[in-house]
């Protein structure tokens, strides 16, 4: 609390904007204020005190003599009667004071936000926080991959680039992509880069519902939201380690991923949430778009249960909904509309519903899948085993499997750079915190290999992790397999490791490799028909009635009007 109020007193000392001066300049004006303004009130302190203590009784050391009279300190202020007592709390004055004088000399920190116009801690200036954005963006393309259909790229980006025109900051570079993840999830970096993934559009049903989407991780960006959450916690020194995605290099395989992913998973309170609702609906009706339909939406998350077990969070638990989000959001639509017609706001149905023809729904079987025991991968043609009973989770970037209680695992990666197993081997070698048991060079299925046992630090934990590493030439790539676990459990685990390493090898499975995933298909209802007919004629025995139902928001035996876009599953081919 009492860092809080120096925070806000420090950022309004003067609210006045600054006058145009270098930054540098700035800087070390308030490194040299805030030397002074600390040091001098210290120095003085100890200096009267000290002057105090020439009364103290040879032998007395540090401290008063209490047989002393103190005659010679009648002439100070009674609260030095006792310095030793009250030392502390005369720094301890000081220090806050001091700390007080720190914050306004790091006064270019305190920005005025975009949005409200006020003065906030901000540790962030705007050319860090586009960096950070622009550091981050190929991370989040390897890790979850851009979704390969131009058609729908070029179609969100232009509405976004039509909200983010309309927002509190359009002089920013924005940049606006869709990710290929089967997870119901929108989310933003800072500096402008918004992302949705294919399968929460799916559950919209127009443009207006992309929009409002849209225009809420805009607001997180134009009051930068993500920027206040990382002042804060480098005020509390805790960085931006939060990420919880194994990073394929080895430097990263023993602790939470110190990446840029980190600014994904930094959580909104719902007091931000709020603030980018009103945002977005703000910038929806600002080019035209019926804020009603965000509302709808909302309704939608709402129903949708929060998945377990995916790498990227889902909406739910990134975006805490506040219990009254819907009533709040409904009675800001209804105040903004009282003074403008509905009918000439934008909804457009059927031309969101074209660009969804097509698009893969759930998981994509040609990116890997489990059948058996076996994780089988037909787009690069391998296969691998893993022990029975642990839990498998693949991504773009990697495939990890856990053991049920966390303590040991698997992780199955592209090596960074193409050489040969032993070079690699040894370019990891030389890496600070890891060393080289043992190794090597043998063939794993006929694939030229290099397997190793390293040691590897954790420079957060200071621990470290046996692992046991191989690494593979096949098919022009070159694979990298880590089976990992404290040193302790390193032997019981490593026959399992071994086990499955040596499973690695060529996929040539005919059925696993003619596998395609279920797509979206928009078909225009006769007059009269219902849902359930309509999905009874898509044959798709992986699709339940209710879920289809949700995809559309309508009642399965609800007679449709006619040329009504319907979203069907189409049944893609299964090993």
């Amino acid at each position: 609390m009492p860092c809080r109020v120096l925070i806000s007193l420090a950022c309004n000392w003067r609210s006045a904007p600054p006058r145009a001066s270098s930054n540098k300049a700035r800087t070390a004006y308030s490194t040299l204020a805030v030397i002074f303004i600390y040091t001098i009130p210290i120095v003085l302190v100890d200096f009267i005190i000290g002057r105090g203590r020439r009364g103290v009784k040879a032998g007395a050391g540090i401290g008063f003599d209490p047989s002393n009279d103190y005659n010679e300190l009648k002439s100070y202020p009674v609260f030095l009667e006792y310095p030793m007592r009250n030392l502390f709390r005369v720094r301890l004055v000081v220090f806050w004071v001091s700390l007080l004088a720190l914050l306004a000399g790091l006064y270019p920190g305190c920005a005025r936000n975009p949005v409200t116009g006020k003065r906030q801690i901000a540790l962030v200036s705007e050319q860090q926080e586009i960096e950070m954005g622009r550091e981050a963006h190929p991370q989040v393309l390897q890790q979850y991959g851009r979704l390969e259909n131009p058609q729908v790229q070029t179609y969100v980006s232009d509405v976004g680039q039509r909200l983010a025109g309309s927002s509190h900051r359009p002089e920013l570079e924005w940049h606006f992509t869709v990710v290929d993840v089967p997870v119901v999830n929108a989310f933003a970096l800072p500096g402008g880069y918004i992302y949705i993934t294919r399968e929460i559009m799916a559950y919209m049903n127009n443009e207006a519902e992309l929009a409002g989407v849209l225009g809420h991780e805009i607001g997180h960006v134009t009051a930068r939201h993500s920027v206040e959450q990382i002042s804060k916690a480098q005020l509390l020194s805790l960085g931006l380690g939060v990420g919880s995605v194994l990073s394929p290099t080895f430097g990263q395989l023993s602790g939470l991923a110190e990446s840029g992913l980190g600014l994904l998973f930094l959580k909104y309170g719902r007091d931000d949430e709020r603030q980018s609702d009103e945002l977005g609906v703000e910038y929806m009706l600002a080019e035209g778009y019926d804020p009603r339909e965000f509302v709808h939406f909302f309704e939608v998350f709402e129903q949708l249960q929060e998945e377990s077990g995916q790498v990227l969070p889902n909406w739910l638990s990134t975006h805490p909904s506040p219990p009254d989000r819907i009533s709040r959001t409904s009675e800001q639509v209804k105040q903004l509309m009282a003074s403008r017609p509905a009918t000439d706001l934008r909804v457009a149905r059927q031309p969101y519903l074209q660009r969804l023809e097509g698009v893969v729904y759930g998981e994509n079987p040609r990116e890997g899948f489990t059948e058996d025991g076996w994780f089988l991968h037909p787009d690069l043609r391998f296969r691998i085993r893993f022990p029975n009973g642990w839990k498998v989770q693949n991504t773009r970037s990697a495939v990890v499997a856990m053991e049920p209680n966390g303590a040991a695992g698997i992780q199955l990666t592209l090596a960074s750079e193409q050489k040969s197993p032993e070079e690699y081997a040894s370019l990891l070698a030389n890496q600070p915190g890891i060393r080289l048991l043992n190794g090597n060079r043998t063939t794993i299925n006929g694939n030229p290999s290099y397997v190793g046992v390293f040691e590897i630090a954790n420079q957060n934990t200071q621990q470290t992790i046996g692992v046991l590493a191989a690494f593979v030439s096949y098919r022009g790539n070159l694979y990298q397999i880590a089976g990992m676990t404290s040193p302790g459990r390193f032997r019981s685990a490593q026959g399992s490791f071994e086990a499955s390493i040596t499973t690695f090898g060529e996929l040539n499975d005919s059925r696993a490799l003619s596998v395609q995933p279920d797509r979206i298909r928009v078909v225009e209802a006769r007059q009269g028909q219902t849902l359930r007919e309509l999905a009874e004629r898509a044959q798709n025995s992986r699709i339940k009635l209710e879920d289809l139902a949700q995809l559309n928001r309508l009642e399965p035996n609800e007679p449709l009007p006619a040329g009504g876009g319907v979203k069907l599953i189409e049944a893609g081919r299964r090993y």
